[in-house]
């Protein structure tokens, strides 16, 4: 079979369709996720936040401690520092 300009195209056309096929789906996305996808990033956004009233605002405010703090650093400079505990979570639903 000799191929001409138009046989090449039409080819290259139904391998195009053929491949987009196999791309599609008949559920969305999403659908196949847990029902508490997204959840960690509104957690998130929500402990970031900026506190929007007076009083949020005074109650997030942590004066420093300088006798914790060189202790932390009088520690670290000497390799005391203490080894944190490993935390495991499940994520049971």
């Amino acid at each position: 079979m000799r191929w001409n300009k138009l046989s090449l195209k039409l080819s290259a056309v139904g391998l195009s369709v053929i491949a987009l096929a196999g791309c599609a789906t008949n559920t969305p996305a999403l659908d196949a996720h847990s029902t508490h996808f997204g959840e960690a990033i509104a957690q998130n956004i929500a402990a970031q936040r900026i506190a929007p009233t007076a009083k949020e605002k005074a109650d997030t405010f942590i004066p420093p401690n300088r006798a914790r703090q060189k202790a932390a650093r009088e520690a670290y400079e000497s390799g005391t520092v203490k080894e944190p505990i490993s935390v495991i979570t499940t994520g049971g639903e």
